[in-house]
């Protein structure tokens, strides 16, 4: 008779050990654990990365200007940049720029909206408290789609 209850006994074993291991209906399954968002870059960085891959060459490592042959301007304290607004800026990079008997190229094919907009973010590093304050203020006053100021004739 003992021989016969041992298959019962181990299939007790095995149905014991099944329920005992599992989530039960009180117990929810743990969360898996979710990925890591990644963390925004810094856009002065960013700005600093992209100046230095993009701007220096023409407009100098520190943006000291005339850096080459093309005699870019300083973007630093050393001449008028701050007196810009942001949105004026951002078209430049984007779009090209006439000079006085230079053309800046347009960087809106090489760029994202992003890196424009961090390199302005770096820009404002290089000038004085005073510099910047002015800069935030044609910013904050320079409509957001500018009226053209010039038609041309018939």
């Amino acid at each position: 008779m003992t021989i016969r209850l041992i298959p019962f006994f181990f299939l007790a074993l095995i149905l014991a050990a099944c329920t005992g291991s599992g989530p039960t209906a009180a117990e929810p399954p743990t969360p898996l654990p979710q990925p890591t968002e990644l963390p925004t870059p810094d856009p002065v960085l960013l700005g600093r990365e992209v100046f230095s891959r993009i701007c220096a060459a023409c407009h100098g490592l520190d943006a000291e200007g005339y850096a080459n042959e093309l005699n870019a301007p300083a973007l630093n304290t050393a001449e008028h940049a701050s007196e810009h607004p942001d949105q004026q800026i951002h078209d430049w990079v984007m779009n090209g720029k006439l000079g006085l008997g230079r053309q800046m190229p347009p960087q809106g094919d090489n760029l994202t909206d992003e890196e424009i907009h961090a390199v302005i973010a770096y820009l404002r590093t290089l000038w004085t408290e005073e510099q910047l304050s002015r800069q935030q203020d044609i910013t904050s006053r320079w409509p957001a789609t500018p009226e053209p100021t010039w038609t041309p004739g018939p």
